[in-house]
């Protein structure tokens, strides 16, 4: 419940406009949470007096305050905020700053430049990783060429002495390989070049931004040493410093665009439309994407990502899901985690959960929780775990759980249940309610009057009189008055007002 013990101070006397705006915006977020300033205080340890001085704008707050109330309005909205509304404000703040202390926003604007700076330096390690794999494929396809190369070389021989006749069909396959071997190498040595430039970039790129930590950690210590000036020469210097970092990332970057374009090798014309989703594809078309070598999926889904076409990389990951056999997508997924692609792993995980047969779900969960890296053990068998509570159909639920059972992994059973009472949408979980055996569905009732969020309460027990559980029905309303007894009356209002 919403706790109104401690209402917001209004804004303060005679605060600067560019305050006022910065701590209105913080209001309205504040508000959003339905939390007094006392309990947030307690909530992420700070001064409940400090928060109230921020919120009246009175003080500017530090940025640190501001990043945590984005993520603790996101927790309670469920949903991240717009980047818009996240840039307004981080403006304003920083307006506010420049007016109020000037010496704090010098250093926040170093802090910003170096942030951006560190995350170009970031972006150009990835794009260094994907031309080494693209350059790793040409030596591959080197590889292939010259093994083709020796066997025409056998085979013409041999025709030469049986047949004379037959050599003039082999010689041009024989020749077109040979020019096409020698122009793959040409390019090879050429990118290894290039690739040895672009490392010196980077190692440029990345000692500029130690140069501007140096000068930030000094200008702090001047900040907080309460010094009334800073030299502005020195100051200068460190955002030239930071200017020139940002334009050698912005040429790092886009040399090694140039060498991605150069270094890709042409990828044979599909049959198979790579950007259209599942449900567009035949049938035949979802299980050649899936029958591709694991190397060249991997590839194609990094290219994707590199490229931010998460939604091209997403609607790759279902037919993929879909028609892997367990153990390749297992493999799938642990080469993109230790490539540092942790969120495209979870992503096919996730989508195991929602379009694999239930038998090469468990041979696939199984798989992923044998590994060595308890990190990436966890986030997979939550992702599938979570998944698979939320979207598949009721009696798909039950029986999964026997079959997890029968394979001892009772602690994944418990996790499917506590997933399905606290986030399964209310007209699928009553629907799972019915299909259960008695003491089951009294168990998941218990947890679900432990754990369901309050707003999605009424909704469900409208769907649960709609089925007729009523001795169902009886029980939950029945641990809701002792359990939550505060919200009690508030759930049946809500429950008769759905029903209208």
């Amino acid at each position: 419940m919403a706790d109104h013990s401690s209402p917001l101070q209004p804004l303060g006397e005679g605060v600067p406009e560019d305050a006022a705006r910065l701590a209105a915006a913080l209001r309205e977020l504040f508000s959003s949470l339905g939390l007094s300033v006392r309990r947030y205080a307690s909530r992420t340890h700070r001064n409940a007096g400090a928060v109230s001085r921020y919120l009246n704008g009175t003080r500017v707050p530090p940025w640190d305050f501001v990043t945590e109330l984005f993520i603790e309005v996101a927790k309670q909205k469920k949903a991240p905020l717009r980047q818009e509304a996240m840039e307004l404000i981080k403006e304003a703040h920083r307006n506010a700053l420049k007016v109020s202390n000037k010496r704090l926003h010098e250093v926040q604007t170093l802090q910003d430049q170096l942030e951006e700076a560190d995350a170009r330096v970031q972006q150009a390690a990835i794009r260094e990783q994907v031309l080494m794999e693209g350059l790793q494929l040409r030596e591959q396809r080197i590889a292939e060429l010259e093994t083709r190369h020796v066997e025409l070389s056998a085979r013409r021989d041999k025709e030469i002495r049986e047949r004379e006749g037959t050599v003039a069909e082999l010689a041009p396959a024989r020749e077109t390989d040979s020019d096409e071997l020698a122009r793959l190498k040409s390019e090879v040595d050429q990118l290894r070049v290039e690739l040895q430039r672009a490392k010196e970039s980077s190692a440029a790129a990345e000692e500029r931004c130690r140069a501007l930590e140096e000068r930030l950690a000094a200008a702090e210590e001047q900040a907080q040493a309460g010094r009334d000036a800073m030299e502005s020469d020195r100051l200068e210097e460190a955002q030239r410093s930071a200017e020139e970092a940002k334009a050698l990332a912005d040429e790092l970057r886009r040399q090694l665009d140039d060498l991605t374009a150069k270094a890709a090798p042409p990828p044979p014309a599909p049959s198979v439309d790579f950007r259209r989703v599942r449900w567009e594809r035949t049938e035949e078309e979802q299980r050649e994407l899936a029958g591709r070598p694991i190397d060249v999926t991997i590839l194609e889904l990094i290219k994707h990502a590199v490229k931010d076409e998460f939604g091209d990389t997403f609607a790759l990951a279902a037919p993929i899901a879909r028609w892997s056999p367990p153990e390749t997508l297992r493999e799938i997924c642990r080469r993109l985690w230790g490539r540092g692609y942790d969120f495209m792993a979870t992503e096919l995980a996730g989508h195991a959960a929602t379009e694999m047969g239930l038998q090469s779900l468990l041979d696939f969960l199984l798989l992923a929780a044998d590994g060595d890296d308890a990190r990436q053990v966890r986030y997979l068998t939550d992702r599938v775990l979570y998944h698979f509570a939320y979207f598949r159909e009721a009696s798909e639920v039950v029986t999964f759980m026997d079959m997890l059972d029968e394979a001892g992994w009772a602690p994944w059973v418990i996790q499917i249940k506590k997933n399905c009472a606290s986030d399964r949408k209310p007209v699928r979980l009553a629907e799972l309610l019915r299909v259960l055996d008695a003491d089951a569905a009294y168990a998941l009732i218990d947890t679900i009057a432990a754990s369901r969020a309050a707003k999605e309460m009424p909704l469900l027990l409208v769907h649960m009189e709609a089925l007729r559980l009523d001795a169902y029905l009886e029980r939950l309303l029945s641990r809701l008055a002792d359990q939550r007894p505060g919200e009690y009356a508030g759930f049946l209002e809500a429950m008769e007002l759905a029903k209208e």
